[in-house]
């Protein structure tokens, strides 16, 4: 055999297994030898050394066609990889949730609020790639130690969810009735209230309180927002399943939601004193309600961002 087919059968072996090199060596250089006589019968003469390159060249770099005879290799197998895939995406909605919170905290409470916002969501992305990247290595060594999930062989099919807090199981997937009637209700009195036609008693300690006009930038956007999350609300009622258009309406919402709650929380003087009944300190008191009204409407965007953080990975999840 010519030396450079030698030449490529030696480059070849250099990436193969030592037991697979001589027989897989053996075997291609019959197919050069027949691809080699197959183009000399049609030239009716001996190649040339280009002639000769350009058939080698037709079976590949070495590197390559030595690939083509090496067992296919992975860093999980088929048979850990779902499991390994469903902790994953687990890890790191916790942290995409706990993060959102934090980010949701810091976007409240700091004075220069971007920034920490940013600084948080930097420190969590990379604790979001080293999560990926331990989870990863645990499950390449469970599949190379062949670990066995013995929940995973023995299991009650009735016994079996829909994914962790249920987050995964969405869009495309069953709305509770009760939690919608709840929401309805909790939204129907908002709406009454903010519109005036409904009044709860506002004495406090003595004194009587009311929201300031600061509260009237606010007015319109909360009447919007409950107008149109009342409508999607009565869709979830009549039809009681995810879809992807109502996922994204809803993350909508509930970022405007949040959104107006950051304003508000960073808005001072949102209540006043009307009237001061037998306070002995009304200024006291009205600071006590400012701060009062400071921690729910803090509480009303933690929530919020949860909820922003979980319609994300029910919109994007796949």
């Amino acid at each position: 055999m010519n030396t450079l087919v030698e030449h490529y059968l030696m480059q070849l072996q250099t990436f193969l297994p030592a037991k697979q090199r001589e027989d897989i060596a053996a075997e291609l250089r019959e197919s050069i030898r027949s691809a080699v006589e197959d183009r000399e019968r049609e030239l009716g003469r001996a190649l040339a050394d280009d002639e000769l390159n350009s058939v080698l060249e037709g079976f590949g770099h070495p590197m390559l066609v030595a690939g083509r005879y090496l067992p296919m290799q992975h860093l999980i197998g088929p048979d850990v990889f779902p499991l390994y895939w469903y902790v994953l995406q687990a890890v790191l909605i916790v942290i995409t949730v706990i993060g959102g919170l934090l980010a949701g905290i810091a976007l409240l409470t700091e004075p220069r609020a971007v920034q920490a916002v940013v600084q948080v969501a930097v420190r969590f992305l990379w604790l979001a790639l080293e999560a990926a990247a331990i989870v990863t290595l645990v499950f390449a060594v469970l599949d190379q130690a062949k670990a066995r999930f013995s929940f995973l062989e023995k299991f009650d099919a009735r016994k079996i969810t829909a994914g962790i807090w249920g987050v995964r199981a969405a869009p495309l997937s069953p709305i509770s009735r009760h939690d919608t009637v709840f929401e309805i209700a909790t939204l129907g009195v908002l709406l009454v209230w903010w519109l005036e036609w409904l009044v709860f008693p506002s004495e406090f300690l003595g004194v009587v309180l009311r929201l300031s006009p600061a509260i009237e930038a606010f007015f319109y956007p909360v009447l919007a927002l409950c107008i149109i999350d009342l409508a999607r609300l009565g869709v979830d009622l009549a039809r009681p399943y995810r879809t992807r258009p109502r996922v994204a309406l809803r993350l909508v919402l509930n970022v405007a939601w949040l959104a107006l709650f950051v304003v508000a929380f960073r808005t001072e003087g949102l209540v006043e004193i009307a009237t001061n009944i037998r306070a002995d300190d009304p200024g006291a008191i009205l600071r006590m309600a400012q701060r009062s009204m400071s921690i729910a409407l803090f509480v009303l965007a933690l929530v919020s961002a949860g909820l922003v953080a979980t319609d994300l990975v029910r919109l994007f999840r796949r």
